[in-house]
C-alpha cells in the first residue's frame, strides 16, 4: 500500500508539473508574444528548450521544499499528494479565469495548509509527534523560522600537498575526503583538474518566513522598482535613437532577454517539483518502505555512497549538467568543476531531475494561452524594448532567489517587472483593473490552496484511509 502510495505522489507531482509548465508558460513568452517579436508557437519552442536547461541548473529551491519548509515528521504519501491537489485545483481555477497567479505559492500553500491538517488528524488520535513528544499546536508542522549554519564552499587552487595525497585518485571524477598534513581536507576533481574545498559557516535565515514569506512580499517590489528604473535608464540612453533602430536593435536584444527569461523560469520553477518527489522519497526511506521491495533504487541515502581508495574517501555524486559537460573535450570545458557533493542532506536522484525537467517542458510547450493574453496584451502594450527591460529585471530576480533557495514566484516577477515598466512609459498606459484581479489572485493562492489540501487531509483522515 505505501509503494502504491509513493508512485501516486510521484504521478501526482508530474501532473502538477506538467501544469505548472503551461500554467506559467506566459511567464516566460508573454512578453516576447504582446511585442511581436516571436510568434506564440515559435516563444513556445524557445521557452521549452530554455526551461529544459534551466531545470538542470541548480538544484537549491529542490532542497528547500524537499527538507526546509516542514516537519518530516508530518509528511507521508497521502499529504504530499492532498499538498498537490491543493496546488492543482488552484493553478487550473486561475487559469480558466486567464489570471497569472503563482504556482509557487500555490504548492507551498498546499504543502503547509496539508501537514497542519496531518497535525490535528495526530492530535485527536494521539497528540503523539516527533520522539513521542506531545503535539501541542498545528503550527509545529512547519518550519516557520530558523536560525542555521550555512555552509559556503568555495573552490581554490589545491596545495602540493593534496595534490601529493590525492595521486592517482586526481583522476577519479567526484568528491575526495582525506589527510593532509594532520588536518582533514576535502577536494573536486572533474576530467584531470583538482580543486580545494574552502569552507566559511555563516548564519543562514531559514524556514517559511525567511524563504518563502519575506521574499513573498520583496520579490514583486524590487521586480517592481527594477523594471521602473531599467525602463527610466533605456528611456534616457534613448532618446535621440529613432524609433525604428530601437524596434529593430531590441527586437534581437529581446530574443536573448527571453531565453534568458525562460532559463531563470526553470531553475526555479522544475526544481519545486524535484523537491515534492524528493520529501517523498525521503520520508518512505527513513519509514523503510522502500526497503527490499523492486523499488529500492528509488531511495535516498542519507549521505552519498563512497569509495574508500587507500584512505580516500571518494563520492561520485556529480550533477547531470556536470557529467554532460564532461562529455566535451577538455579545450570546450573552460575550465568548469561542479560544486562538492553535499554529504549531509540527501542528493536529488538523477533521475527526478531528468524526468520533472522534461515533464516542464512538456508542460510548456503546450501552451497557456489565456494568460499569455492577459500579460502580453492587457496589462500594457508593450513594445521589443519595454519587453527586454521586464523580462531581464524578472530574470535576474528569479536567478538571484533560485540561488538563494527562496522558492519565489515566476508570476509575480514578470508581472511586477511589466508593471514597473509600464509605469516608466507613462502611469496611464496601465490597466488598473486587470492589475487589480491579478493581486486579489496572488492574496488568494496560498490560503485558498492550503484549505483545499487541508480539507482533503482532514477528510481522509477522518475516513481511516490516513497513515497516523
Amino acid at each position: 500500500m505505501e509503494l502504491a502510495l509513493v508512485l501516486a505522489v510521484i504521478l501526482t507531482a508530474l501532473v502538477f508539473e506538467y501544469i505548472n509548465g503551461f500554467h506559467d508558460t506566459a511567464n516566460s513568452i508573454a512578453t516576447v508574444v504582446g511585442t511581436k517579436v516571436l510568434t506564440p508557437r515559435q516563444a513556445i519552442v524557445l521557452a521549452a528548450v530554455t526551461n529544459l536547461l534551466g531545470a538542470f541548473t541548480g538544484l537549491a529551491v529542490a532542497k528547500t521544499i524537499s527538507s526546509g519548509l516542514v516537519e518530516d515528521f508530518y509528511v507521508t504519501p497521502g499529504v504530499l499528494i492532498c499538498a498537490l491537489l491543493g496546488a492543482i485545483v488552484w493553478n487550473l481555477i486561475t487559469w480558466w479565469f486567464a489570471m497569472p497567479s503563482s504556482s509557487t505559492h500555490a504548492l507551498v500553500g498546499g504543502l503547509c495548509g496539508a501537514v497542519m491538517a496531518f497535525a490535528v488528524c495526530k492530535m485527536q488520535v494521539n497528540h503523539n509527534g516527533p520522539g513521542d513528544k506531545p503535539i501541542t499546536s498545528i503550527w509545529s508542522a512547519l518550519k516557520w523560522e530558523e536560525v542555521k549554519d550555512k555552509h559556503i564552499k568555495n573552490l581554490i587552487e589545491p596545495s602540493p600537498a593534496l595534490l601529493a595525497a590525492l595521486g592517482n585518485e586526481a583522476n577519479r571524477d567526484g568528491t575526495h575526503k582525506l589527510m593532509v598534513e594532520g588536518r582533514e581536507v576535502t577536494a573536486v576533481s572533474f576530467s584531470g583538474r583538482v580543486k580545494e574545498v574552502e569552507d566559511t559557516v555563516v548564519k543562514e535565515l531559514a524556514g517559511i518566513k525567511h524563504k518563502v514569506v519575506v521574499p513573498m512580499f520583496t520579490s514583486p517590489v524590487v521586480g517592481f522598482v527594477g523594471g521602473f528604473i531599467l525602463m527610466a535608464i533605456l528611456y534616457f540612453v534613448l532618446r535621440s535613437w529613432r524609433p525604428v533602430v530601437v524596434n529593430k536593435v531590441f527586437g534581437k536584444l529581446q530574443l536573448v532577454s527571453s531565453a534568458y527569461m525562460g532559463f531563470s523560469h526553470g531553475m526555479n520553477d522544475a526544481t519545486k517539483c524535484m523537491g515534492i518527489i524528493t520529501l517523498a522519497l525521503v520520508a518512505a526511506t527513513s519509514k523503510g518502505h522502500l526497503d527490499g521491495s523492486w523499488l529500492h533504487w528509488m531511495s535516498t541515502p542519507k549521505v552519498p555512497e563512497a569509495v574508500v581508495v587507500n584512505g580516500i574517501q571518494t563520492w561520485n555524486e556529480i550533477p547531470i549538467i556536470s557529467r554532460a559537460i564532461g562529455w566535451l573535450p577538455n579545450w570546450l570545458q573552460f575550465g568548469y568543476m561542479p560544486g562538492p557533493a553535499d554529504l549531509k542532506n540527501p542528493p536529488v536522484p538523477w533521475w527526478v531531475v531528468v524526468t520533472c525537467a522534461l515533464t516542464m517542458a512538456a508542460g510548456t510547450a503546450a501552451g497557456g494561452w489565456k494568460i499569455i493574453k492577459t500579460m502580453g496584451h492587457r496589462m500594457v502594450k508593450l513594445q521589443p524594448v519595454h519587453g527586454f527591460a521586464a523580462e531581464t529585471t524578472a530574470a535576474t530576480v528569479l536567478a538571484v532567489t533560485g540561488s538563494l533557495g527562496m522558492p519565489v514566484s515566476t508570476t509575480h516577477a514578470i508581472t511586477t517587472s511589466i508593471m514597473g515598466v509600464g509605469c516608466a512609459k507613462r502611469f496611464s498606459a496601465l490597466k488598473l483593473g486587470v492589475v487589480e484581479r491579478i493581486i486579489w489572485a496572488w492574496l488568494l493562492t496560498v490560503p485558498c490552496a492550503g484549505g483545499v489540501a487541508f480539507v482533503l487531509v482532514y477528510l481522509i483522515g477522518k475516513l481511516g484511509w490516513l497513515s497516523l
